[in-house]
């Protein structure tokens, strides 16, 4: 009934199988029981006898072997099915910790392998393998522990080894093989901080795997790291040759896991960072050299940021970076980027105090051993590396110059650059275009090609409202200023060549500007200089060579304060800082040699137009009391054509206010740019009130200005360094006040020189010619013209009579004394012309007094008064002594009666004189008539009275002829007291003083 169930076969034939069957058995019963021996034999071993031996013998073995524990939980062998499992399989530590392993090998070997070419492998099943890679804290790694020692070599072994024929690779198939929730831990206990890594699950699928040539294997990897952290790996591989295509993909890897295994080499530290790779592959190891090419290739960098260690502040954040279209090929030597993309980064870097910019040694790896000698590379053909584009948005940059007393800051943001056509080596030119904001406010904007080899640039710049505050640190290294604000912009195009023997090194065409500048005393806090706009417009500047052309220079609301300060120095001295060496340790400067005078050409340089727009200059000296505050106003005009050209003239027209009322004018022709500069300038100054510079006259001359206007008509003439200047000064109405108290008042008689400068119209005019060698190395204009007024005045004051003989044509200082006859009061003919000629030149300065000093000598004023009181009293006895005389003088014999008669009252003795003749004898002789006279006056009794009552009568004398012939008032002349002197003569001039109202 089973055989029915079993089958259809009819019961007849049933019968005749069985019958069949047992005969066979009958005749081969010995056969068939050594063969079901062999068989349970067989199942025998592989399911007991060998799972047996392996655990009991080998695996201890293996452990001997290793060095290592080695456990094995269970083995099963089915030699039917010739599968092979082993269950919980482990090396250990030598302290028992799980080093390699896993949960369950399966391999079913195909029994057809026996009668084949090949070792053929139906599946191969890898489950949960567990890898421990150690590095402990002596830097060995666990895993070399499992690598056997070396065998010490046989004498035979150290004879040379034969070349051996390298064998094929076995034949091996498997159909599959699997490894599947795989984990690898890494650990390393050498670093300052230990660093642990896990890689699971891994999982491996490789399908019809052989290593026959030409056998394409199929295979597939994966792993993750953490938590959406993967790394993909399939295509087909080749093993002989070895040959492999494929994708390679490494997902959102998270660098910190990575990270903590190297940190300790470097200076920073990696805070953050997703690493995402993408590309397809060809690897070829039998070629020569190795091909491999990469292909449709991605790199991306995502939230990156990069810290010095120890610091929580990154300096690099990168939220996005990213290698797009990547294409290598390693025999070419080639890559190729489609795009290179930087997105938001952040860059923080300062300059420190030695002047290294941080990222120098952040960037300088730890050596953790003494450097070697570099061993000597083959030369290989250089790499070519091409990119399509290079692309840079929303990049900010923070920069800090630390070096510097006080820190600058700069920010760059919203940098945005395009760069195309890149390639390396570099050959042609690469289109770029770049722009940027700096500092909030400024703009910078540039478009063009750039090339490197040679380097080239051919640029359009846009610069626009730089704020020049944020340099400040860089300028109070050269100036003690304070620049509160001010913008620089430019536009223009920039061409540069470092290879020029055709052309400029650089060139530059547009315009450049600085607008809005304030810039401000930081001692006292006012504002130095400012202007509204400067436009320098229509520039072409080339260097090497040098060549500068301006259309126009517009200077627009430019103001300048000079101010002196209470302590006599001024607000400019401070304001350029000069570097002067210690006095102690300062070497003395050597001698120049004497070299022959060499001229260099001046750099070529026009300017069509210079255009000044109310410019305004104010000077205030605070050094005085009250302070002193005067300037110029709205001074405007133009200067066109400066030009470097030796025989070039630029045409000067200006005008402007002084105190804003007093106009002023600058006209004439100037070549201030070329080697021999030529000026001729005319300098206009009307009317410019002198009260503004009271203090000054009460200060240093002792009284105040109460009223007067300068006029200045002012010429100078330079060529050859030769200066020639013609200074016409007119003031109008000039006239002092009230005397002040002043320890710095000159002694001179300012208020005479004054009186005798200004004319009868209260005008003084003064020509005042200046020469001077410019090429003088202590040559001042402005000192040369100050010590010539100085002694204008200076001589005047103490040679007024030179000064006024001057004005009337001649004279000099003889004007100041009237000679008289010895005992005369009458004036002699040429005296009167004298004072003819002073009448005169104080008829033309009323603001003149003079004052006339009657003067007397005590000797001969003396002896001729005694002389003529003698003659009077002869005359006077003449006349009484005879009503007849028909003559009205005494005869020589009747005069030497009287003075006889006169002498012997007078004296009391006869008029004779005893002398003593040659040849010895002694005899008296009566006295001449002179010697009468002589012996006579001085008992005539002439006394002081009488001496003083001449030198009055000439004064008189003096005053009277003024007043009629000169026409002078009385409220003009003045007698002061006589002069008696006794000097011999000088005395018996009267003389006459000058002085000012």
């Amino acid at each position: 009934s089973k055989l029915r169930v079993a089958g259809s076969i009819p019961a007849g034939r049933t019968i005749t199988v069985l019958t069949l069957v047992m005969a066979l058995f009958a005749r081969y019963r010995t056969i068939l029981f050594v063969l079901g021996s062999a068989v349970l034999l067989y199942a025998l071993v592989g399911f007991l006898l060998a799972p047996y031996a392996i655990k009991t013998y080998g695996i201890p073995a293996l452990s001997e072997r290793l060095r290592h524990p080695v456990l094995l939980s269970d083995i099963r062998i089915n030699p039917f099915a010739c599968s092979l499992t082993l269950s919980e399989f482990e090396i250990q530590e030598p302290d028992g910790t799980p080093m390699l392993g896993f949960q369950e090998l399966y391999v079913n070997f195909e029994v057809t392998s026996l009668v084949r070419s090949a070792y053929l492998f139906d599946e191969i099943l890898l489950t949960l393998p567990f890898g421990l890679a150690h590095v402990q804290t002596d830097g060995q790694l666990n895993l070399l522990g499992l690598v056997p020692p070396p065998e010490q070599p046989t004498p035979a072994a150290a004879q040379p080894v034969r070349d051996v024929e390298q064998k094929p690779i076995p034949p091996v198939e498997i159909r599959l093989l699997s490894i599947r929730q795989g984990v690898l831990e890494f650990r390393d206990d050498s670093k300052s901080k230990p660093v642990t890594i896990d890689v699971v699950p891994i999982e491996v699928t490789v399908r019809n795997f052989a290593t026959k040539r030409g056998n394409e294997n199929a295979y597939a990897f994966s792993a993750e790291f953490g938590a959406g952290e993967t790394l993909a790996w399939e295509g087909t591989v080749y093993l002989d040759p070895l040959e492999s295509t494929g994708q390679l993909s490494l997902g959102n890897l998270d660098l910190t896991t990575f990270w903590p295994s190297v940190r300790d080499r470097f200076r920073f530290t990696v805070q953050h960072g997703v690493l995402s790779v993408d590309a397809r592959y060809h690897l070829d190891l039998s070629a020569a050299p190795v091909n491999l090419q990469l292909h449709g290739g991605k790199v991306t960098l995502a939230d990156f940021r990069l810290a010095p260690v120890g610091e929580a502040a990154p300096v690099v954040t990168v939220p996005s970076f990213t290698l797009d279209g990547i294409e290598v090929d390693l025999p070419k030597r080639q890559v190729a980027l489609e795009a290179v993309r930087l997105e938001g980064a952040d860059i923080r870097a300062w300059l420190g105090q030695d002047g290294v910019v941080n990222f120098k040694p952040l960037f300088t790896p730890i050596a953790e051993e003494p450097p070697r000698e570099p061993k000597p590379v083959e030369q290989a053909a250089p790499w070519t590396v091409d990119v399509g584009q290079v692309e840079v948005a929303k990049m900010a940059i923070g920069f800090e110059d630390r070096s510097l007393p006080t820190t600058a800051e700069l920010q760059i943001d919203d940098l945005q650059l395009s760069i195309r056509d890149v390639h390396v080596p570099f050959r042609g030119t690469m289109p770029v275009e770049a722009k940027l904001r700096l500092n909030d406010k400024g703009t910078i904007e540039s478009s063009g090609t750039v090339g490197m080899d040679p380097l080239r640039a051919d640029l359009t710049v846009t610069m626009a409202h730089l704020g020049i505050p944020p340099f400040q640190p860089y300028l109070v290294r050269v100036a003690n200023i304070e620049v509160r604000d001010g913008e620089v912009e430019s536009k223009g195009e920039v061409r540069y060549r470092s290879r020029h023997e055709a052309e400029p090194l650089l060139r530059y065409v547009g315009k450049l500007g600085v607008n809005n500048l304030h810039v401000a005393d930081p001692l006292s806090q006012t504002e130095l200089l400012g202007w509204t706009a400067l436009a320098v417009n229509n520039v072409t500047l080339e260097v090497e060579p040098t060549k500068v052309k301006i259309g126009e220079i517009a200077w627009r609301d430019p103001s300048l304060q000079f101010v002196m300060t209470k302590d006599g120095s001024s607000n400019l001295s401070h304001v350029m800082k000069t570097d002067k060496p210690d006095a102690a340790t300062a070497e003395p400067a050597a001698k120049p040699t004497p070299t022959a005078k060499q001229s260099a050409a001046p750099t070529p340089i026009e300017v069509d137009v210079v255009t000044l727009s109310k410019l305004s200059a104010t000077f205030v000296d605070e050094s005085i009391e009250p302070a002193v505050m005067t300037g110029i106003q709205d001074f405007s005009g133009t200067i066109k054509g400066l030009s470097s050209k030796q025989l070039a003239r630029a045409e000067v027209a200006l005008a402007g206010k002084v105190d804003n009322i007093a106009p002023l004018k600058v006209q004439g022709r100037i070549n201030p740019l070329s080697g021999d500069a030529f000026t001729d300038l005319t300098f206009l100054f009307q009317a410019v009130d002198l009260t503004t510079v009271s203090p000054y006259a009460g200060k240093y001359v002792g009284y105040p200005i109460t009223k007067g206007k300068l006029s200045l008509d002012l010429k100078y003439h330079v060529s050859k360094q030769q200066l020639v200047g013609e200074n016409k000064v007119l003031i109008d109405q000039f006239t002092f006040g009230d005397p002040v108290e002043s320890p710095d008042a000159t002694n001179l008689p300012v208020r005479l020189a004054v009186a005798l400068l200004k004319d009868r119209r209260g005008r003084i005019d003064i020509d005042l010619p200046v020469r001077g060698d410019l090429s003088e190395p202590d040559f001042r204009y402005g000192r040369v013209v100050l010590n010539a007024l100085t002694n204008l005045i200076t001589k005047v004051a103490t040679s007024p009579f030179t000064a006024l003989g001057g004005l009337v044509g001649g004279g000099g200082e003889d004007l100041q004394f009237i000679q008289f006859a010895a005992g005369a009061e009458d004036l002699a003919a040429s005296e009167r012309q004298k004072l003819d000629a002073v009448a005169k030149a104080l008829a033309e300065r009323p603001a003149l007094r003079v004052e006339v000093v009657g003067a007397v000598d005590s000797s001969q004023d003396r002896e001729a008064l005694a002389l003529k009181t003698i003659q009077t009293e002869v005359q006077r006895r003449f006349t009484q002594g005879g009503t007849k005389n028909v003559q009205s003088t005494p005869s020589p014999e009747r005069e030497f009666e009287l003075l006889s008669d006169l002498y012997a009252e007078r004296l009391g003795k006869p008029p004779t004189k005893r002398e003593q003749a040659p040849e010895g004898k002694v005899f008296e002789r009566v006295l001449t008539v002179d010697e009468l006279r002589q012996e006579l006056w001085p008992a005539m009794g002439v006394d002081e009275g009488d001496l003083r009552a001449l030198a009055q009568a000439r004064a008189k004398a003096i005053r009277e002829y003024v007043l009629t012939e000169g026409k002078l008032t009385e409220d003009r002349v003045f007698l002061v007291d006589v002069e008696v002197g006794g000097d011999g003569g000088a005395s018996t001039r009267s003389h006459l003083n000058l002085t000012g109202s």
